[in-house]
C-alpha cells in the first residue's frame, strides 16, 4: 500500500491513522507518539535479523548480542557487562558460558579479587563478533533509500533524543 505524501502544513488532526496495518485502530495523540510508533515499525525486522545472524554463528540471539557488546580490545568483568546490558549480573552467566564453550571468550578470575570474572574475547570471538556486527548494523533498505541530508537530520535528532548530542565541526 502506497501512503500519500503529507505536507508539513497538513493539519495533523485530520490525518488518518497511518499505522492501521501495524497497530490496527491506533490514532496518534502527538507527533512524538507517531514518531515512536514509526521507530517501532522500522525496527520490526530486528528480531528476524538478530535471529538469523545468531543462527549463522551457531549462537542464541542473547549470546550473540552479549558477544557484540564485548570490546575485543579490552577485557571486562561480568558485572561491568551486566551494567552495559542493563541487566542483573546473574543474567550474563548463561550466555557467557555458551560463548566460553564455543571458544569465543575466555573467562578468568581477576587476579586481585578472584570473586570477579573477567571476560576476554578470543581471536575466534573477534572474527565471529566482526561478522555479527557487520550483519546486524547494515542499515535496512528503508534507511539507505533516504537522501543523505535526511539521514543526517534523523541521526542528529536521534542523538539528541538519546542524550548524546554530537558536535559538528564548523565549515
Amino acid at each position: 500500500m502506497e501512503l500519500p505524501f503529507i505536507s508539513p502544513r497538513t493539519n495533523r488532526a485530520k490525518l488518518p491513522a497511518m499505522a492501521d496495518q501495524f497497530v490496527p485502530g491506533l490514532r496518534y495523540r502527538s507527533s512524538a507518539q507517531e514518531l515512536w510508533a514509526l521507530l517501532i515499525e522500522a525496527f520490526a525486522g530486528w528480531e528476524e535479523r538478530i535471529n538469523e545472524a545468531a543462527a549463522a554463528a551457531g549462537l542464541s540471539p542473547v549470546s550473540a548480542w552479549v558477544l557484540v557488546q564485548l570490546d575485543p580490545e579490552h577485557a571486562i568483568s561480568q558485572k561491568e557487562l551486566a551494567a552495559r546490558l542493563r541487566c542483573n549480573p546473574s543474567t550474563v552467566v548463561d550466555p557467557t558460558d555458551r560463548l566460553e564453550e564455543n571458544g569465543l571468550v575466555i573467562r578468568r578470575p581477576q587476579p586481585t579479587d578472584r570473586r570477579i570474572n573477567i571476560l576476554t574475547v578470543t581471536r575466534k570471538g573477534r572474527q565471529v563478533r566482526q561478522t555479527l556486527v557487520r550483519r546486524l548494523f547494515e542499515p535496512p533498505e528503508a534507511f539507505r533509500r533516504l537522501p543523505a541530508a535526511d539521514q543526517d537530520r534523523f541521526r542528529d535528532a536521534m542523538l539528541t533524543a538519546v542524550g548524546r548530542v554530537k558536535t559538528r565541526p564548523k565549515s
